[in-house]
């Protein structure tokens, strides 16, 4: 097994503003780890960014069960 990116994420910093982003990888050996990204990487450019949006609730319950997407423009 090769080294494999599962996810490239940007994480956000107590300010609330975007920090560096990062990878998570899944190692020859089997193991994951959080990987920081060069800026100028393939991985970094043209990625689509989300923040949580929304809450969605169960109709019944009234409890959040997940949350809406929205892009941010980059």
């Amino acid at each position: 097994m090769t080294q494999e990116v599962l996810a490239v994420v940007i994480p956000r910093t107590a300010k609330g503003e975007s920090g560096r982003p990062q990878a998570l990888v899944r190692t020859a050996e089997g193991a994951f780890e959080l990987s920081d990204i060069a800026e100028d990487s393939p991985l970094a450019l043209g990625v689509t960014h989300f923040a949580q949006g929304e809450p969605i609730l169960d109709p019944e319950t009234r409890e959040v069960i997940g949350y809406e997407m929205q892009v941010v423009n980059g």
